[in-house]
């Protein structure tokens, strides 16, 4: 939205997005009461674009990928409000059916635990072949012939074998690249990765990178990236947006947020990462814990853990403010509230986006 706002007054015009996010609130309806896990999500995706998102375990990045791809129905999940707007299309007001079509075909999602997002009683082949002939029209030879392609293209060996083999038969960076090539094997318009490299080594989590950034260039795929590597971002991401409890807290270039992060829980995310060439003892951490989703605090919900808390962030939660051009932070020091004279001064930590100090 203030993307939208600052294009509006300096009189630009309107830009093409594969995806927009508007206001998107997302809950969970439990016996105990409901707990709001997404609150006003707004992200905007350019053709060909990177987005990385990042956050502590429990902010809302997975939450929020499955709210964009509706893969809520049938547990305590309901989306609340908002928009998805996907090449001109709101997905929340789609059918079922429609919304098939779409998920694998021109949206595909790689999901964080392979072992259960694969069917464990059917064959690793026919789970990827049945998925192309559900969205294309081609004949089960060709079919095949796609799938080994792709496979080969993940550096899975043997792979006429792994075709007739179950999901028990394979470890676990193997199944996580079935899961890449599942994902891959459509040439989607948008890819959302979530925590796509978690089970596999360097050197293959090196591979399926280049893999998906080839992708990107041959098609123009839109990526969506969802990690804890902050190494990662920085070295493949276009924009970032920080989560924290639901929200996001700071957006920008992956420039603006690695050399010059306004938010505190920003700063605290980068600080902790151990830098190349720099000795040091013991490596900063963000003090205290999460607060449970069920109990939120008012006001700021990082205040309990930042150091710059003012009484105002226990009363009202702070708005965006813009930190610069496409660099938005959501804090009181960036409205000069609490902290007179220093708004917006804040230090960089010295990592550069090229990767070095990552």
């Amino acid at each position: 939205m203030a993307d939208r706002l600052e294009r509006e007054a300096s009189g630009g015009g309107a830009e093409r997005y594969v995806l927009k996010v508007e206001d998107l609130r997302t809950s969970f309806y439990t016996d105990t009461g409901v707990v709001r896990v997404l609150e006003g999500i707004d992200l905007e995706l350019k053709p060909g674009e990177v987005l990385g998102i990042v956050g502590e375990s429990g902010s809302g990045k997975s939450v929020t990928a499955m709210s964009i791809m509706r893969l809520l129905a049938g547990t305590t999940g309901r989306i609340d409000g908002g928009r998805v707007i996907f090449n001109g299309r709101d997905l929340r007001e789609l059918g079922e059916e429609e919304m098939r079509n779409i998920r694998g075909n021109e949206i595909a999602m790689i999901f964080q635990e392979p072992m259960t997002s694969l069917n464990p009683v059917m064959k690793i082949g026919d789970q990827i072949i049945e998925s192309i002939r559900l969205h294309q029209r081609v004949s089960r030879q060709e079919a095949r012939k796609r799938t080994l392609e792709v496979l080969r293209k993940v550096r899975l060996s043997r792979t006429e074998s792994l075709l007739s083999e179950y999901p028990f038969q394979l470890s676990g960076g193997q199944l996580q690249r079935v899961m890449v090539a599942m994902g891959l094997v459509c040439n989607p318009s948008l890819l959302i990765a979530d925590e796509p490299t978690t089970a596999l080594d360097v050197t293959i989590q090196a591979q399926i990178l280049e893999l998906m950034m080839q992708l990107r260039r041959d098609i123009g795929t839109s990526i969506i990236f969802i990690t804890h590597d902050l190494g990662v971002v920085a070295e493949l991401c276009d924009q970032v947006a920080v989560m924290y409890c639901g929200r996001i807290v700071e957006k920008g270039s992956v420039y603006d947020i690695f050399d010059q992060p306004a938010n505190p829980y920003t700063q605290g995310l980068l600080a902790s990462i151990p830098k190349m060439g720099v000795r040091a003892g013991e490596l900063e951490s963000i003090p205290g814990n999460v607060p449970n989703p069920k109990y939120m605090p008012p006001g700021c919900k990082f205040r309990s853990r930042c150091r710059y808390a003012r009484e105002i962030c226990g009363k009202e939660e702070p708005g965006f403010c813009r930190v610069g051009p496409g660099h938005y932070s959501k804090c009181w020091l960036e409205s000069g509230a609490g902290l007179p004279g220093e708004a917006g001064q804040t230090e960089g930590t010295g990592v550069s986006p090229s990767g070095g100090g990552v």
